[in-house]
């Protein structure tokens, strides 16, 4: 029972005792009056017959003493005369049988009331002539108090339906200080701090509203004071200081996580060139400022937002991780970066004509580390020997590098009317549990004849390129669930695009889907990549808040692979963060780099969200990761199976 229904009970119980005792003594009084009344007028009747009888039983005349007690108990009101002769013995008795008008029997039968009986010795001079009993009839004693207990119950209850009212709308004022803090408590689980609460009027309540408030602001700074800890390490570690952009450490990871997650893309190298003349002509600040407006250019040219990782390597080295670019759109792309550069705006701050060289490497199938750095770096040198604006290198074409982008956009649009679609799953399991799944996720495929099924990988850029995310992602979204009925004791995570959640129309499209579904869509969850929040947070927020009143579980995909604050998990407050998989090989690794990865995942913790660690491949590295305080693992130690969706809506 709540503080607030134990608080009204206990003042009703007590308000109602106190007021059924005064009107108990109400009560009390007008019953001993009428008892009271009823005896006194027997008195008088007592006093009245026996006068008016006295000299009829001297003369022995039975007609006139029938005919006075027949007056008397005619124009009366009594339950019994008794009249016994004593010269002969006869009794005459008068009897009238107890009914009362408007007054339940139930109520007569709680003999409330004493009925008081006379009896008197009627004399003839000094004989007695005869005995008198009276007995008074308690009809109209019944009807007064029945009549008296009605309106006393009418005023209990009405007045106790106005006490009950009045006092909790005053209980309910003088607890929402306590609602507020409970509500902020609540806030606090979850890492929301927000505004301090007002201080309420009443002492007690002022206390313990102040020292919520000093509890927030402490837990506040505590958690500020860790993340920043944590992102200080981090920078200082991975972060180049002056452009913010990650350094060869960061590169490294970065490049070797992304290469075991796909091989779909480019690596690009840019050399800078000129940089120690303006340093010695015009100051480091100068020289700064131009590497700085040189990193921009880059992330102008392949935004972060898509999955591009740029990185500055050395004082003039620069490089660029492309996600799913084919050789037209990385020519365009570097003709655009070069023409920024190259601009008179730009190269005019330099001494030297000849500003830059880049070189690239085009990667569609795998390959180790070493043997695309070779490529990239045989690609800059011949930039930098012929002056070459760019220089393209390329890995020996697969079946997969035959597809022509346009053809793959036709085989996406047609996979999706046709809701042909293949579809993979991969458990996560928690760490104290590998017998039931935390969730699958679902990873949707293309059907390729005699090439077998696609990744999205490796035509994610032909959905951005051709705005198919949204259509994609509904037909994904449309599938799982119809697959849901068949197997309604899993859950399934789908990986949202960054195109689709870019998009208000597909926003409201999800939310209305799955508040009209007919399945349990508790049993379906949705992930974004960090880039998406990170850069699409105004959109994310709603989007989490629908999922959040719904009861869907959300998550964000690849955390910690960019430099931003980890402040957008406290907007959005995820029920999971699947940290970026770089982390779990740095965790593997290195037990020097390992601290970031517990800093991280304590960082995380905090914020009451889970952290499942990634690309886990064997028992062995299970057994290390436990260590970091991972709450889940997902990767190829349990590879992923394919299986069947229908297409039935």
């Amino acid at each position: 029972m709540t503080l607030f229904r134990q608080m009204l009970a206990l003042i009703v119980v007590c308000f109602s005792i106190n007021l059924v005792g005064v009107l108990w003594l109400e009560f009390d009084s007008t019953r001993n009056y009428l008892a009271n009344q009823l005896e006194s007028d027997l008195n008088n009747t007592s006093t009245s017959l026996s006068m008016a009888l006295s000299p009829h039983l001297a003369e022995e005349d039975e007609v006139l003493i029938e005919s006075t007690l027949n007056a008397y108990f005619d124009g009366g009101f009594y339950e019994q005369i008794e009249l016994t002769l004593l010269s002969s013995g006869k009794v005459i008795n008068k009897q009238l049988p107890i009914y009362i008008k408007g007054v339940p029997k139930w109520f007569v039968d709680l003999e409330l009331l004493k009925v008081p009986q006379v009896s008197t010795t009627i004399t003839s001079g000094w004989m007695q002539a005869g005995e008198l009993t009276i007995k008074g009839h308690p009809g109209f004693a019944y009807k007064q108090l029945w009549d008296a207990f009605v309106a006393m119950s009418s005023w209990i209850f009405g007045l106790s339906i106005i006490v009950i009212f009045f006092t909790a709308a005053g209980i309910n004022m003088l607890l929402r200080p306590l609602e507020r803090i409970r509500i902020k408590a609540e806030q606090i689980q979850e890492r929301n701090f927000g505004e301090a609460l007002e201080l309420p009027a009443t002492r007690e309540l002022r206390s313990v509203t102040d020292a919520i408030n000093r509890m927030t602001d402490k837990l506040k700074e505590q958690f500020s004071e860790e993340a920043r800890l944590h992102e200080k390490l981090k920078h200082q570690a991975f972060q180049d200081a002056t452009t913010g952009l990650g350094n060869r450490a960061f590169f490294n990871r970065q490049f070797k996580a992304w290469l075991d997650e796909q091989h779909n893309g480019a690596l690009i190298m840019l050399e800078l060139l000129g940089l120690d003349e303006v340093k010695k002509n015009d100051g480091f600040n100068k020289r700064d400022e131009l590497v700085k407006m040189a990193s921009q250019f880059m992330q102008n040219t392949f935004n972060p937002d898509n999955g591009h990782v740029t990185t500055r390597l050395s004082a003039n080295e620069f490089a660029i991780i492309v996600n799913g670019v084919d050789r037209e759109k990385l020519e365009s792309q570097l003709k655009q970066l070069n023409q920024v550069i190259l601009s008179p705006n730009y190269q005019s701050n330099f001494y030297t004509s000849h500003i830059c060289n880049i070189g690239a490497v085009l990667i569609q199938q795998n390959a180790e580390v070493s043997q695309l750095l070779s490529m990239v770096d045989t690609a800059l040198q011949t930039s930098r020997n012929e002056l070459k604006a760019f220089e393209i290198v390329q890995q020996t074409e697969s079946s997969e590098q035959t597809i022509q982008k346009t053809d793959l956009k036709q085989m996406v649009l047609s996979a999706i009317n046709n809701s042909s679609l293949g579809f993979a799953r991969q458990p996560v399991f928690n760490f104290d549990n590998d017998k039931q799944p935390m969730h699958f996720e679902a990873f949707a495929q293309l059907l390729i004849q005699d090439a077998g099924p696609m990744n999205a990988a490796s035509f994610i850029s032909v959905l951005d390129e051709f705005e198919l995310g949204k259509a994609f992602d509904k037909k994904v979204v449309e599938l799982i669930l119809a697959h849901m009925k068949t197997e309604p004791e899993n859950t399934y995570a789908v990986n949202l695009t960054a195109s689709a959640l870019k998009s208000d129309d597909f926003i409201e499209w999800l939310i209305n889907k799955l508040k009209t579904s007919t399945q349990d869509v508790s049993k379906i969850c949705f992930e974004f990549s960090e880039e998406s929040v990170i850069y699409n947070l105004e959109k994310i927020e709603p989007l989490c808040a629908a999922l959040r009143q719904l009861g869907i579980e959300f998550g964000v995909d690849r955390v910690g692979r960019n430099f931003s604050s980890l402040s957008y998990l406290q907007s959005i407050h995820p029920n999971y963060v699947k940290i970026d998989h770089a982390y779990t090989q740095m965790a593997l690794s290195n037990k020097n780099d390992a601290y970031f990865v517990g800093s991280l995942c304590t960082t995380i913790h905090n914020l009451d969200v889970a952290v499942i660690a990634t690309r886990v491949e064997n028992e062995e590295q299970l057994q290390v990761l436990k260590e970091y305080h991972f709450d889940a693992y997902q990767g190829y130690i349990y590879k992923p199976e394919a299986f069947s969706v229908s297409v039935k809506s």
